[in-house]
This record gives structure tokens, C-alpha cells and sequence, in this order.
């Protein structure tokens, strides 16, 4: 059906700025008039234009027999720019097509009933699979607006007796290529990534993502926690000005000149590195998704703090053995079973020969 196809198209739109727009959500539009698609939009990094904004702007001639998709409520308040159900309403267009009410609360349904007050149809229903998208696609914005605070989600890789390196700290690679391409997948929906130096230093990783081996420009800040400021020109996230911004938290003091454009230093107020502190920086950025992929040792003071809302473990089907083979989750840990942290709304998936586990921390 066309419409599926002109749906699915506003779908693809909105995950091309997944990650790279926040504090604004990620939002795809498409016009299409007599059956054919006659303009686009997507969410830009503020100022520049809104989804809805952008496709009209393109669009060109008569609008009045057009239907505008798009894959979250119009907003219907002016900022710096004007509100883009005004835009609708001037532009001529008669109806829209959208599944989802934009929670923020100065939205939260108003959009829609300015737009059907200008006479204009809203239509709400979409493909069941197109809605199973667009609940994914919006899942951490929607909790950012209902919990006031950036979504954490931990990532790791581990053997089926729960190892994440052998005893010599070999660690590549525990799962297969597939599994790492998923891996990516998740990056690409991130606004920041948080690493440990210690992986800096071992993997050498520039903490991007990548799809079908094309960098995406994502994540929107790549984020490194180096207490003794151990980063150095030798890392290659330390050179690549191409991929996000680098946010260089230290609790110590720099020794290095030049640091690259790129890279943000910020000293820690505290003798160690806190967690609650990187969130709150990365939370006044705008930051609603937030991937933590590192040691054991990082992700454990996170999972101590019980910041962690959701959590993709990747299993092996291979063992590592040895006592003194690390495991994902270090820290202090839990003293009584009682305490134990739990998923629920747990997912799993078989990547090849591995398996995935998703599931939220309530």
C-alpha cells in the first residue's frame, strides 16, 4: 500500500537524525500530492528548520490536495522560529497523516487540535509495524519528558560464563561480526556514548557508528572518562575531528597543549570522576539517550549508583573460564539477593550464533 510506503519513508527520515538533534526529537516529513512525493523533511540541529518546516519550504505550487506525513504531533509553540502548525495551516495543505502525540507538555495533543480547528483532517492511524517503529523511535525522548533525566542504557559482550576478556585481557573478539554490526545499530540511535580510558586505550576505539561499514557522524558527542588524563595523540579518538564532538572528562589537571578543536576538556569538581556529574553535563546538553560501553569497572559504578535503565547483552556461545577473568559488571555489587537489579520487558534475540538480550531496569 502507498500509504505504508509514505510512512515508512518519514520513519527512515526521522532515524537520519536520530542522535544528532537533540534536545529535539527526530522527526521525518514527507508530502506527497496525486500520489507522488513532492517534498521531504527532516529534524536539523536548532536553529535551522523543523521536519514539517523543511518540507514545505521545499514543496512548491498548490498544497491543498497534498497530505503532509510526518512521524510526531507539529509542534504549536513559537520559539525562535515559528510554530510549525501555523506553517501547516498557511501552507494550504488540508490533511495530515501522524500516529503520535508529542508528550512534551507544552504539545501533549495541542498541536493537533490547533491544526483541526484550521478545518485541517488529522489522521492518526498507521501500519502496525510502521506504530512499532515509532514507539523505538521515540522511546527515550518520551522518557526524558515523564522522568526529567537522559535515558542510561549499558552495553556489553560477554562469554556464557559471563567473561569479557581472558585472564590476559584478550577481548576481541567474543562475539560474531553480525552481532557487532548490531552493535552500530545502537550506537545509531544514541546521542552520546560514555567509555572508560582503559577501553581507550586497549580497543583503540573511536566510538562511532557505522552501518553497512559507512560512518554515520554519530553519536552527537563521544564521551571519555580519563581520571589521570591518560588520552594522548596516539588515541584515534584523540585525531578524528571527522566523527561527534569529544567531551574529555579528567579529575586531574592537563599537561597537553593544543588539544584538537573536537574535544572538550572538563575537569572534575571531585578526586574521582563521578557518575552523577558526566549525566548532568550530558543532561544540560540535551542528551535523552545516553549508551555506556566500557570495562567492568566504569560500568560498575553506574549500575551501583543505579543509574542504568536498560541494558543489550550480547552472549557467546563460547567459555572462558579462570577466576581472574574479568566479568561486565564490577563494582560493588549487591550484598543480598533481595537487591538483585531486574529486567523486565525483556527481549531476546538470536544474532547468528549469539544471543541478545534487551530489557529495562525499572
Amino acid at each position: 500500500m502507498d500509504e505504508i510506503k509514505y510512512q515508512q519513508r518519514a520513519i527512515n527520515l526521522a532515524k537520519e537524525s536520530i542522535g544528532l538533534v537533540s534536545p529535539r526529537p527526530a522527526v521525518g516529513a514527507v508530502i506527497v500530492s496525486e500520489g507522488k512525493i513532492i517534498s521531504e523533511g527532516k529534524t536539523n540541529v536548532s536553529p535551522s528548520d523543523h521536519a514539517e518546516a523543511e518540507a514545505i519550504k521545499n514543496a512548491n505550487g498548490d498544497l491543498s490536495k497534498a497530505i503532509l506525513y510526518c512521524t510526531l504531533e507539529p509542534h504549536n509553540f513559537d520559539s525562535h522560529d515559528s510554530a510549525c502548525t501555523k506553517l501547516i495551516i498557511k501552507s494550504g495543505i488540508k490533511k495530515i497523516s501522524c500516529p503520535k502525540i508529542d508528550k512534551n507538555p507544552k504539545v501533549n495533543g495541542e498541536g493537533f487540535n490547533q491544526l483541526e480547528k484550521a478545518g485541517i483532517e488529522v489522521v492518526r492511524s498507521w501500519g502496525k509495524e510502521q506504530i512499532n517503529q515509532i514507539e523505538s523511535l521515540y522511546e527515550s525522548y518520551d522518557f526524558m519528558i515523564e522522568n526529567q533525566k537522559p535515558r542510561i542504557s549499558a552495553k556489553f559482550a560477554m562469554t556464557l560464563d559471563g567473561k569479557i576478556s581472558t585472564a590476559n585481557k584478550e577481548s576481541k573478539w567474543i562475539t560474531s561480526e553480525e552481532s557487532r554490526n548490531k552493535v552500530h545499530e545502537i550506537r545509531n540511535q544514541c546521542d552520546a556514548i560514555i567509555s572508560g580510558i582503559n577501553t581507550i586505550i586497549m580497543d583503540n576505539s573511536k566510538l562511532t557508528s557505522r552501518l553497512n561499514n559507512e560512518p554515520t557522524g554519530k553519536p552527537k558527542y563521544r564521551v571519555v572518562l580519563d581520571n589521570n588524563c591518560r588520552l594522548n595523540k596516539s588515541h584515534e579518538i584523540f585525531n578524528d575531528e571527522n566523527s561527534g564532538e569529544v567531551i574529555w572528562f579528567t579529575s586531574s589537571n592537563l599537561s597537553i597543549k593544543n588539544i584538537p578543536n573536537h574535544i572538550t576538556h572538563v575537569k572534575s569538581k571531585n578526586k574521582k570522576i563521578s557518575p552523577e556529574e558526566v549525566i548532568d553535563y550530558l543532561s544540560k546538553l540535551g542528551c535523552y539517550e545516553i549508551l555506556i560501553e566500557s570495562g567492568g569497572t566504569l560500568l560498575g559504578s553506574f549500575f551501583d549508583k543505579r543509574l542504568v535503565n536498560k541494558v543489550y547483552a550480547f552472549i557467546a556461545p563460547t567459555i572462558f573460564g579462570g577466576e581472574s577473568a574479568p566479568s561486565p559488571i564490577g563494582g560493588n555489587g549487591i550484598k543480598n539477593i533481595i537487591d538483585k537489579i531486574e529486567l523486565s520487558n525483556t527481549i531476546v534475540e538470536t544474532i547468528k550464533e549469539d544471543i541478545l538480550i534487551i530489557g529495562i531496569i525499572d
